[in-house]
């Protein structure tokens, strides 16, 4: 598919070659103009964009947005239309643009990391790989030198990172999208395996389920006598536990059993 650029392009077959160029020689794509309202969209989005915060390029969009204005006359009326849920107060935000860089740079990290199932902090020599955030959380995914498995720091458990001298070990094994495509959440299990299970909703929470499907996976609904059934298919991991498990009593897993006996076992604490 060819887009067009308003470009007069000409094409000349000579001999197997095809050659392609523009017809008027002082032709540059850098000279075509963008009409307002193309402006108009380009200001819209980047005023979308500065809803997302703790990233330094949002500064210099800030101070762009008025010279959009002032440049092409937008003359927009500038109330917020529209809000993402921000928690700017979160811990580690300011690790997020070094981190960017580091990933971008192939840079080998010492990261001091806290986590809450210890009372020291411990010392990873860890290769980031990719950022992603989940519930209003930022986690860094990489390697810890000596594993052999993916590794998840939660940002605002992070104490310190500082550069390392070991050598940085590239990322040959994981697509991110495929990835996280069979889970929720951002905790993989070592041994986890795609899971077929069977759902109960109750008829208040059905709505909502069906206008938000909780997986890309979940089969439409299906009515019984006391509400209704659909299945996903995912990575049971503890996130898809603490989802269905807000719902309380309007969500009950009916297969496999060992989820079931897991979550049931979790709500009677």
């Amino acid at each position: 598919m060819e887009i067009d650029l308003g470009a007069p392009i000409k094409r000349e077959q000579q001999g197997q070659s095809k050659h392609i160029f523009y017809e008027d020689t002082h032709f540059s794509i850098k000279n075509t103009t963008l009409d307002i309202e193309e402006i108009r969209a380009i200001r819209d989005s980047l005023a979308t964009l500065l809803q997302f915060k703790g990233l330094s390029q949002m500064v210099d969009l800030e101070e762009l947005l008025p010279k959009l204005d002032k440049e092409f006359g937008l003359n927009l009326d500038t109330k917020k239309v529209i809000a993402f849920e921000e928690n700017e107060f979160l811990r580690g935000l300011g690790y997020l643009n070094p981190l960017i860089e580091y990933i971008k740079n192939q840079t080998q990290l010492k990261i001091t990391y806290q986590n809450f199932k210890t009372n020291d902090p411990v010392l990873h020599d860890f290769s980031p790989y990719f950022l992603k955030r989940h519930n209003q959380r930022w986690f860094l995914f990489g390697q810890v030198k000596g594993f052999v498995t993916l590794t998840n720091l939660a940002l605002d458990r992070i104490e310190s990172i500082e550069t390392s001298p070991s050598e940085f070990i590239p990322n040959d094994l994981y697509d991110w999208d495929e990835y996280f495509d069979d889970m929720i959440g951002v905790s993989r299990p070592p041994d986890g395996e795609l899971t077929k299970i069977k759902l109960w909703f109750s008829k208040m929470q059905a709505p909502y389920i069906q206008t938000k499907p909780i997986h890309s996976s979940m089969k439409s609904l299906k009515a019984e006598e006391n509400g209704f059934t659909t299945t996903i298919e995912v990575i049971p991991n503890y996130e898809l536990e603490s989802l269905l498990l807000s719902f309380g009593n309007d969500c009950k897993v009916l297969e496999p059993e060992d989820i079931k006996s897991r979550l049931e076992n979790r709500r009677s604490y």
